[in-house]
């Protein structure tokens, strides 16, 4: 199955080169700006680096490395680019080489799903929540890249996360803008997850198992509304698969620039809103103005920004289904307040898993101490101003 799959099993010496790990000048920079750190002073990513090159292999790996968000903050301010966020994903796949059990969140719910996901005899049923008034072309070779949203609305049902909403919401404005594409009836979680904690192995079966669905359907363009979808499949699924040449686009990239030249108009919506930009989306993939764009372009709408935004942007501060613990939650915490103190009706965000880390935060608030804002996805808000006309 993994025939067609560049295997790229690193040791140190590969690793520190890819990662410019050994650049690292222990000016301090990215522990200053680390949201971790903040609130754990044990954090500190200096000295993770630090450990991990000591001449000495027998030392076990950090169990701090765990508590990494992958937020890229740190990146963000290095001068000299070293991708700390990658070095960590390669010790922690080291460290399951050396057998440690991940803490899982959620009852390990999420990636039990895809480690199921990533057998590739699975036949899906994930188009029943697929409404009739949304118009998908039977065959196109553009697909649009559902992800998770089905199943986190199942998962997270207590949470009242209601991601298949903005899904829908991005499939309609497709339509509205009469760009056509297809939907996938067996395409896998993309897999971040599995890669972040350092499940190389289960990430490539499902990498894999994608890939082969694109090629049966005769894919060449991607379009897919989760920033974490966009950022696997445009950035990490070249470096894994050899055959990939299929172009990925975030719908940001392809409605905003309508929208800009006068070729695309949403509606009219009276509400004060805040904008949360996800990491995946802001740092790593730089889609910072497309989705403000969306929003400015919407009649009535007063769009505030918190206190950090963009490119310095505080993260939901989640782990990616694992290792959720105090830190997270107070990070989650300041976010939110952030999101109050602009004065916003509602905190709008292009993430369906910062949704859920935020309403986790929020419906776990002790004594009160957790600020509680509406919070929805920016393509359902934007279909919503089309309430009162017609959309095609």
């Amino acid at each position: 199955m993994l025939g067609e799959i560049d295997n790229k099993m690193f040791d140190l010496k590969s690793v520190s080169n890819e990662t410019k790990i050994k650049l690292c000048l222990d000016c301090g920079k990215c522990t200053v700006v680390c949201p971790v750190t903040r609130y754990d002073q044990n954090f500190n990513p200096r000295l993770i680096v630090q450990g991990a090159l000591r001449p000495n292999s027998n030392v076990p790996v950090d169990e701090n490395i765990w508590a990494c968000i992958n937020c890229n903050m740190c990146m963000e301010r290095c001068n000299y680019n070293v991708k700390f966020t990658d070095f960590i994903r390669f010790l922690r796949s080291k460290a399951l080489s050396e057998g440690v059990e991940i803490k899982y969140s959620h009852c390990g719910v999420p990636h039990a799903t895809m480690h199921m996901m990533a057998n590739k005899d699975i036949k899906q049923d994930r188009l029943k929540w697929l409404p009739k008034d949304i118009e998908v072309k039977e065959q196109s070779d553009t697909a649009f890249f559902v992800g998770c949203s089905p199943y986190f609305d199942v998962l997270f049902k207590d949470l009242g996360v209601k991601s298949i909403e903005g899904t829908k919401g991005a499939l309609k404005l497709l339509n509205h803008a009469k760009i056509p594409f297809t939907l996938l009836p067996n395409e896998r979680c993309c897999g971040r997850d599995l890669l972040l904690l350092g499940d190389t192995e289960e990430f490539l079966a499902l990498a894999q198992a994608n890939l082969d669905e694109f090629n049966r359907q005769n894919i060449k363009e991607i379009i897919t509304a989760c920033p974490e979808c966009y950022y696997t499949l445009k950035v990490d699924y070249p470096k894994f698969l050899k055959k990939w040449r299929i172009n990925v686009r975030h719908i940001t990239e392809i409605l905003a620039p309508l929208i800009e030249n006068n070729e695309l108009a949403l509606g009219k919506l009276n509400r004060k809103v805040t904008y949360h930009d996800p990491c995946v989306l802001g740092r790593y993939s730089r889609i910072f103005k497309q989705p403000r764009s969306i929003l400015n372009s919407i009649s009535d709408l007063e769009l505030v920004e918190m206190v950090d935004n963009q490119e310095k942007a505080l993260c939901c501060g989640a782990n990616p289904w694992a290792y959720c613990g105090s830190v997270n939650k107070q990070i989650q915490k300041e976010r939110l307040a952030q999101a109050k103190a602009t004065g916003a009706d509602i905190l709008v965000t292009a993430c369906p898993k910062c949704q859920v880390h935020l309403k986790c935060a929020q419906k776990n608030a002790e004594n009160n101490d957790v600020c509680q804002i509406e919070m929805q996805d920016i393509f359902h808000l934007a279909i919503q101003s089309l309430s009162s006309q017609e959309v095609k």
